[in-house]
């Protein structure tokens, strides 16, 4: 139960700290739907992933982890599409020089801000 309950505070941070820096990636301010995109996020790391890391594992030996990156690509493109609680679009960063994201790459980068940032408070605390 403790591990569940700090998935979703990880969740949650992960998914506010992601829209706050990656501005192609827009969750609406309304509570309820920032619980549920949360809900999902959580339900989706605490059982999902484990299961696909047994499944996946000659393919991420292979490919040195490529396929995980690529399966949370798809799960973030299937909770944009589906759920349409987040909503992910193009963007143009504007730090070192001037960089264009399509969605598509835009749902790449979120996967991979999401995933890193959960796995880091999973690691510190």
């Amino acid at each position: 139960m403790k591990k569940l309950f700090r998935m979703i505070i990880f969740s949650a941070i992960a998914l506010f700290l992601t829209s706050l820096w990656n501005k192609g990636f827009i969750i609406k301010p309304d509570f309820s739907i920032y619980l549920k995109a949360t809900l999902l996020i959580a339900f989706i790391y605490y059982l999902i992933v484990p299961l696909s890391k047994v499944i996946l594992l000659p393919l991420n030996l292979l490919t040195l982890g490529f396929v995980s990156v690529v399966f949370y690509c798809f799960l973030f493109y299937f909770l944009a599409n589906y759920f349409s609680l987040i909503i992910i679009k193009g963007w143009t960063f504007s730090g070192v020089g001037s960089i264009k994201l399509n969605s598509m790459t835009n749902i790449f980068v979120s996967a991979i801000s999401v995933s890193t940032i959960i796995n880091l408070l999973g690691k510190i605390l």
